[in-house]
């Protein structure tokens, strides 16, 4: 039935997609409304919408929020848990990679794969893990998160879990080599110079000489542990080699890796907001990404972000109200002081700085 704007309320269902002279739906059908949503419709003037379901009793809706909420925390400690335990681990493994030892597939294996299973059960906890890294042990976070990104794109991208196991390998190993680089490169805390930046662009020849003769991965996750920072364009290192040329493994884990290594705060520079980063994915390094990873990244981030607190690039505060398809990097925002509603996508000289 159609019902008025101005009398909708939080939980309602919408019946039919809200058209707009875009040529996306501002809304889909079946969307469940909320204040936020409700506020949007008003704010581009829709009279009345089609509803296909009203809401239940307020009682009611309560408790399902309290008890989704508990089960959310609980899901939260769980996975942080093993998140921390499987970095601690990791971190093991690196030291003795940095004394000499041999990479263990039968360990790696084990550390990793079933951290895996819980994240790709829990995807939304995936995109958490920028939150969990610390400055003075990045290195370690960072190869656990890439791990994890790598098989949550592995599946979207609908590769078989056997392939998705051997992706996450890949992810984890990529940077095996940076154990044989000067630790005081890895902790500097200035922008490295071009000499040591010429050495670090070896790591993952360095990487691969590491897992070249273990005989229980696939051919896939040498090479794209050797690939992972070559790009379509063949602007990458350290073959230059470009489009065909590059395996599918290494295409997935280069997305995973220059985003977490982005959105994570480093020695020498701040953390960027997903938003942020995917922006700079998207437009400054079109070409350089295979484009079915990326969208499904972006969808990704959309999906997890709407209702997310941030702090805009002028310093105030919003929160996240509604994501456009066709501005994905650029949702509505409502201010948390005024409860104005900020469409980013008409203001350029705004963005989402940070996600709070």
């Amino acid at each position: 039935m159609k019902v008025s704007v101005h009398q909708l309320e939080t939980g309602t269902i919408l019946g039919e997609d809200i058209i707009t002279l875009s040529k996306y739906p501002l809304m889909t059908k079946q969307t469940l409304l909320n204040n936020e949503l409700i506020d949007i419709l008003k704010a581009f003037l829709i009279q009345e919408v089609e509803i296909e379901k009203a809401p239940c009793g307020g009682e009611a809706k309560s408790d399902a929020k309290t008890n989704e909420k508990q089960e959310r925390d609980l899901k939260t400690t769980r996975f942080q848990d093993q998140y921390n335990q499987a970095v601690t681990s990791f971190k093991k493994l690196y030291t003795g990679w940095q004394s000499g030892a041999i990479v263990d597939i039968v360990k790696v294996r084990n550390l990793i794969l079933p951290l895996i299973k819980e994240g790709l059960h829990h995807p939304e906890e995936i995109f958490k893990t920028p939150y969990y890294a610390q400055v003075k042990e990045y290195i370690y976070h960072h190869c656990i998160s890439v791990s994890l990104l790598s098989a949550f794109l592995a599946q979207r991208l609908n590769f078989p879990q056997g392939e998705i196991n051997q992706i996450a390998i890949t992810g984890l190993l990529c940077d095996a080599g940076m154990t044989k680089m000067e630790p005081t490169i890895l902790w500097k805390k200035l922008a490295l110079t071009d000499k040591e930046f010429t050495e670090i662009k070896q790591h993952p020849v360095l990487s691969y000489k590491m897992i070249k003769e273990l005989t229980a991965i696939k051919e896939g996750v040498k090479i794209g542990v050797l690939q992972h920072h070559e790009r379509l364009d063949g602007s990458g290192y350290p073959l230059g080699a470009k489009g065909e040329q590059l395996h599918p493994y290494g295409k997935i884990v280069a997305v995973a890796d220059t985003y977490q290594a982005m959105v994570c705060e480093r020695p020498y520079r701040p953390k960027m907001s997903p938003f942020k980063v995917l922006e700079q994915i998207r437009q400054d390094q079109f070409g350089k990404f295979d484009l079915s990873t990326t969208n499904v990244l972006t969808k990704a981030i959309v999906k997890t972000s709407n209702g997310a607190k941030v702090r805009l690039s002028d310093g105030r505060y919003a929160e996240v109200v509604f994501v456009e398809q066709q501005y994905p990097t650029r949702p509505m925002v409502k201010l948390i002081d005024t409860q104005e509603i900020i469409a980013l996508a008409s203001r350029k000289d705004m963005y989402i700085e940070e996600i709070i």
